[in-house]
């Protein structure tokens, strides 16, 4: 019979592991963050600019619409690539915990190994995401753009019902960056198709493992977001000792 740890060896796990080693953890998960937030910031003062300059020269008409769908396709693509990184952030984490050679170059190591497997795996990952928001985003913007108040209901159904989705199909994949590290020679579909059957049964445990980190994020915020240096390499080593548990489970007699 298997057992599994207990979230809170789980935790006390991730601190010994990360511990003396928080400098290289917290810079690698910045550069990677920098990076996305860069990417994004640039698509979209480029977008703003854009639809600002044809909203004056012709109104919100058919090419105000037509630019705004490519900006959004841009954005996504571009969080596709970002998320890359997250193969490198997975590998480093992996690294860490398991006392082998750490270097910042694993950030792009998604770019330079099997990057079409790591785009395919980025890309399930981010349209499931998108996918589950996006009716609530533009109902949201409808709401917005015309005080109408029953738009508050639909966005309200839609949230909650894209979110309920979301974080179900996440549950079952959000492995899949380590085990495509773990398993590099299956396809990125076979690499999904494992992530969720190994998950299977253990999604209500990475969930309340998760809900566990809520009172740390609610002091983050108090002190203005700067805890949270501190709390992502926590919550990241904290996962991949999940990951490791849920591979090397104890036997119990």
């Amino acid at each position: 019979m298997t057992q599994y740890k207990r979230n809170y060896e789980l935790k006390n796990a991730a601190k010994d592991k990360l511990e003396g080693k928080y400098t290289g953890a917290i810079l690698i998960l910045v550069l990677s963050s920098l990076i996305s937030n860069v990417v994004t910031l640039f698509i979209d003062s480029i977008g703003s600019a854009t639809l600002n300059t044809i909203y004056r020269m012709s109104g919100p008409g058919a090419a105000y619409a037509a630019i705004t769908v490519i900006f959004n396709v841009l954005l996504i693509l571009a969080g596709i690539i970002c998320a890359v990184m997250d193969v490198g952030v997975t590998l480093y984490f992996l690294n860490l915990a398991c006392n082998l050679p750490l270097s910042f170059s694993n950030l792009f190591y998604g770019f330079r190994t099997d990057s079409k497997k790591s785009l395919a795996v980025a890309a399930a990952i981010v349209l499931c995401r998108t996918a589950c928001l996006l009716p609530f985003q533009y109902l949201a913007q409808t709401l917005l753009r015309t005080r109408d108040l029953k738009w508050l209901l639909y966005a309200g159904i839609t949230f909650g019902t894209g979110l309920f989705i979301y974080v179900t199909v996440a549950l079952g994949i959000t492995l899949s960056y380590y085990l495509m590290l773990d398993f590099p020679q299956y396809s990125a579909k076979e690499t999904l198709v494992l992530c969720w059957r190994t998950m299977r049964g253990q999604r209500r445990r990475l969930f309340f493992l998760e809900l566990s980190f809520l009172p740390l994020m609610l002091l983050c915020i108090l002190s203005f977001g700067i805890g949270f240096l501190w709390l992502e390499p926590y919550m990241q080593m904290t996962y991949t000792c999940f990951f490791l548990d849920l591979m090397n489970p104890q036997s119990k007699k």
